[in-house]
């Protein structure tokens, strides 16, 4: 009997921990104010385009920053809507975050890991710039606050966590995010605002070395990371991968393949910043 009496304890406590898993499984996941992130108090007026705040700004974001002051501090109370057009969920874009409207793209700078956790791809959020900072690194516009590196040279870089909580407020709303087309005529000499920061889709190309042993970076090869060219856009564009990507290891595809990704500017130069693999599709 107490054998039985035993077995019996037993068989309800496993029904009570697996009725508490299922119910975990079937509950909501909070929201970001909830989990203690975002502002719940930021509203909805005062918001510009994502284009009107490149054109405000425009002398931040086009001046070198070895040539001159290349940001400015939102002194007014103003606001963008955006989505989240890319995130770090794979370790291919650090510290930072993409958005874009309907009007351009975007990088946010945050000190953190971990965003997509609570700004997943689609997600529509509302950014109060006021008190933070707009400009540029390498040319790139970017959000954030100011860095001075070793140099002397000062440039947008990384905000810290806690300030960007207090500076972004999730609606609520999600939608699918789509690619913009890219143009293979595009020239790319000065011209920072047409793709730069947004999710930019490019068509039946490949990539130069791709042998089928050549990887899409070197994985522990420390804060690295490698471009490569398109055989089809010569040296104006490139793929660039992190060497802490989760898919560092992996060989590039050596056919044709339609890659969707981030576009950023670094000076001279154009990166397409892939989110996870499969923002690269083989042409069958």
């Amino acid at each position: 009997m107490k054998t039985f009496h035993h077995i019996m304890v037993l068989a309800l406590a496993c029904c009570v921990a697996t009725g508490c898993m299922d119910g975990d499984w079937d509950a909501q996941q909070p929201t970001a104010e909830q989990a203690g992130v975002g502002n719940k108090d930021i509203d909805e007026s005062n918001i510009i385009t994502i284009a009107e705040l490149k054109d405000r700004y425009k002398t931040a974001i086009t001046t070198d920053y070895r040539d001159g002051k290349a940001y400015a501090q939102v002194a007014e109370d103003t606001k963008i809507k955006a989505m989240v057009t890319g995130n770090d969920i794979q370790g291919n874009l650090y510290n930072e975050l993409a958005v874009a409207d309907a009007t351009g793209g975007i990088v946010i700078a945050v000190a953190e890991g971990g965003l997509f956790g609570t700004l997943p791809v689609g997600a529509e959020i509302i950014i109060d710039l006021k008190g933070l900072y707009v400009g540029n690194y390498g040319l790139q516009a970017e959000i954030g606050t100011p860095y001075t590196n070793a140099s002397g040279a000062t440039y947008v870089s990384r905000m810290s966590r806690a300030l960007w909580n207090q500076h972004f407020r999730l609606t609520g709303k999600t939608q699918t995010v789509e690619p913009v087309a890219f143009d293979k005529n595009w020239k790319p000499a000065n011209d920072g605002l047409t793709y730069g920061g947004r999710l930019v889709k490019l068509t039946n190309v490949s990539l130069k070395g791709a042998d089928g042993k050549a990887t899409y970076a070197t994985p522990g090869g420390g804060g690295g990371s490698k471009s490569v060219y398109f055989n089809e856009l010569g040296n104006s564009v490139m793929l660039y991968t992190s060497n802490y990507a989760d898919f560092a290891a992996n060989p590039l595809p050596t056919g044709k393949i339609n890659v969707t990704g981030i576009m950023k500017r670094y000076n001279r130069t154009w990166e397409i910043i892939i989110r996870t693999l499969d923002d690269v599709e083989e042409v069958k």
